[in-house]
């Protein structure tokens, strides 16, 4: 039994090759048998003297035919419908050059043929060939659904649509089943009573409970690619209360397109990001295949959470090259051993490189030529950039206007900024700065033919230097869990989710846009602390402690996503609006103010950064009371040494 799993399982190309043809040998032989054996007077062939020369005729013939229709390059496990539409396509195209070769020319050796023979040997010759080809799937997917399904988890899958009916496929294939299933979940009313793969659409969610414990479930797998985190904790509250703790879900985003595929490896345990961060999200991937395609995409930031899951994703749509840049070397180089893995169709090339040198920054653009750059590299920590201001003042701001000038002078097709919803009427100086960036992205594309665009959006669930990290260490160690204030709410979404409609709405960007993530409904810190607990089967008060702790200086209760005097035009896309601000800078004004900053890098107070953010930002309303300085009558002039009183603001 073993050795036949073994042989099933993994054929090398070459013997798959050798296989295919030997067995399709045999099926021509024995087909062209059957159908003399079953033809009357077909004993006259037999005596001929030209049986041999018309059987090779035939077999040469057909695997000939078969060969141009790659019919020995399908993979055995995988056999498809199309598969068997092309081998019927072979059987009646070598059929027709027999006929032609017998009854078209005067061959002696075909002057007694029968050609009733031509048509019982074409349905014989599609019958064992198809029958071989898709035995192997035919055992992975039937016969073998009933080996040691006593030692398996009895599973219900939710979604009885092409998600579910592809994971059910994919779990009939595996060679490390772990799953049973025992049937279908669907609110569609039209699906309800059908069977997919042999397996039986049971009920609707309604009745999830009472088939839960009617038929001893053990595990309940989440295939509707379209469902919100309402969706998961409405399941995850039914699954426990009937008994169920083993609640997984798919993490594949929705494909509008339907060219993304589920499989077994896309399961995993559902978390707090499916009950929190978790939006009905659906992408176009044709779309942003054909905006990434055979292009040199440049990541900045690439080491962090942003960064790297845009680089995981832009492998899926075959660029020519990807660039990965930061300064966090450890990470960089397990990032790129990392999209080696799952990319071998470009190239992967790394640069450490602090994105304020501009002289580093030039030479890299000078190496590698990007066509496409999406800039995440940031400092993003609020309370650390209240610390220190230049840092972010260096890194979002000048290294902005770095990486974007050089974009524009090495003829980047397209750069996108990520920027965040605390860029707007900021309190912080990292909100500040991060506005400011979207200052500088938008300006330097006026005078550019690149496409310079910006999408800001709210926190995503589980970056570095996120929450959450922060409370599962905390929920490690039995709590406290620490929050600021039991009124803080926030706007989550899961990275994948996030980055996946920041390439959609890249691909769709035009020159000047700054695009606007809907993040569905804010959250409160709080809830998902007690989603945190419950999913670890803790009681939140009781077993984990909570402690408020207080705002922390330039944090705010609420975040948002919008100015006063903004606006938002709809897109094509339900999740992505555009701002209707426009930006009244120019690459000269842009210039100038940069060189503000620049000078005041090593010189400055906190007091004076916060004095010309303001100045830049007028809605900067930062949470630093400063006593011995009046932002309103301070002079930038007596701050900078290149003050540019006719520098344009934001209009």
């Amino acid at each position: 039994m073993n050795n036949r799993s073994s042989v099933f399982a993994s054929p090398s190309y070459f013997l798959r090759r050798v296989t295919f043809i030997v067995f399709d040998i045999i099926a021509f032989v024995a087909s062209f048998l059957l159908a003399v054996s079953i033809k009357d007077g077909s004993t006259i062939i037999f005596f001929s003297g030209y049986f041999y020369i018309i059987l090779l005729t035939f077999v040469l013939i057909k695997l000939l035919v078969f060969y141009s229709f790659k019919l020995y390059d399908i993979s055995w496990r995988y056999v498809s419908l199309q598969d068997l539409a092309n081998i019927a396509k072979a059987c009646l195209l070598s059929n027709g050059i027999v006929f032609i070769i017998i009854f078209g020319f005067n061959i002696e050796a075909f002057s007694t043929f029968p050609k009733s023979i031509l048509l019982i040997d074409l349905v014989f010759s599609f019958l064992i060939s198809s029958g071989i080809k898709i035995s192997k799937r035919m055992y992975l997917e039937v016969m073998r659904q009933s080996i040691r399904n006593s030692e398996l988890k009895r599973t219900l899958i939710i979604g009885a649509g092409s998600s579910g009916e592809q994971l059910l496929r994919d779990i009939y294939r595996s060679d490390t089943r772990k799953f049973h299933v025992i049937g279908f979940i669907d609110d569609d009313g039209s699906k309800q009573f059908l069977y997919y793969q042999g397996i039986r659409v049971l009920g609707t969610i309604k009745e999830l409970s009472d088939i839960i414990k009617k038929f001893k479930i053990d595990t309940i797998l989440i295939s509707v690619l379209s469902a919100d985190r309402n969706f998961h904790r409405k399941i995850l509250t039914i699954a426990r209360e009937a008994g169920v703790n083993d609640i997984k879900v798919v993490s594949t985003i929705n494909d509008s397109s339907n060219t993304i595929t589920v499989g077994v490896n896309d399961i995993r345990d559902i978390d707090v990001s499916d009950l929190i961060g978790r939006q009905a999200v659906s992408i176009n991937t044709k779309i942003i295949l054909g905006y990434i395609k055979n292009k040199r995409v440049l990541i900045s930031g690439s080491a962090g959470s942003i960064g790297s899951e845009i680089a995981r994703q832009v492998t899926y749509y075959d660029p020519e090259q990807i660039a990965i840049v930061d300064i966090n070397e450890s990470d960089l180089a397990d990032l790129e051993i990392q999209l080696k893995r799952m990319y071998s169709g470009g190239e992967i090339k790394m640069y450490l490189c602090d994105i304020s040198n501009k002289s580093k920054v030039d030479r890299m653009f000078a190496d590698f030529k990007p066509d496409v750059v999406f800039h995440a590299a940031a400092f993003k920590h609020v309370p650390v950039m209240e610390k220190f201001p230049e840092e972010a003042v260096r890194v979002n701001i000048i290294g902005t206007h770095v990486l974007s000038s050089a974009a524009n002078s090495f003829g980047v097709e397209n750069f996108i900024l990520i920027s965040t919803d605390k860029a707007v009427n900021p309190t912080s100086i990292m909100g500040a700065s991060k506005r400011i960036a979207e200052y500088i992205v938008t300006g330097v594309g006026k005078s550019s033919n690149s496409n310079f665009v910006a999408v800001r959006f709210g926190n995503v669930i589980g970056s570095r230097g996120s929450v959450l990290p922060i409370f599962i260490d905390q929920l490690k160690n039995g709590g406290p869990i620490t929050i600021t204030h039991p009124d803080m709410k926030r706007y989550f979404m899961t990275i994948p989710e996030a980055v996946a409609l920041v390439l959609q709405a890249a691909a769709t960007g035009k020159n000047g846009d700054v695009f606007i993530l809907d993040m569905g409904e804010p959250i409160k810190i709080v809830d998902l602390a007690r989603d945190l607990i419950l999913l670890n089967n803790l009681v939140p008060g009781k077993d984990i402690k909570f402690e408020y702790t207080g705002i922390r200086e330039g944090e705010k209760l609420f975040e948002e996503v919008l100015t006063s005097e903004e606006g938002v035009i709809s897109t094509s896309h339900e999740k992505i609006y555009k701002s209707r601000l426009v930006c009244m800078h120019n690459e000269e004004s842009i210039n100038a103010m940069v060189e503000e900053f620049r000078n005041l890098l090593d010189y400055s107070t906190k007091e004076e950064w916060i004095s010309i953010l303001k100045y830049y930002v007028p809605n900067f309303n930062p949470t630093f009371k400063i006593d011995q300085f009046d932002t309103e009558s301070i002079s930038i002039r007596q701050i900078s040494l290149t003050a540019n009183s006719n520098t344009e603001k934001w209009s």
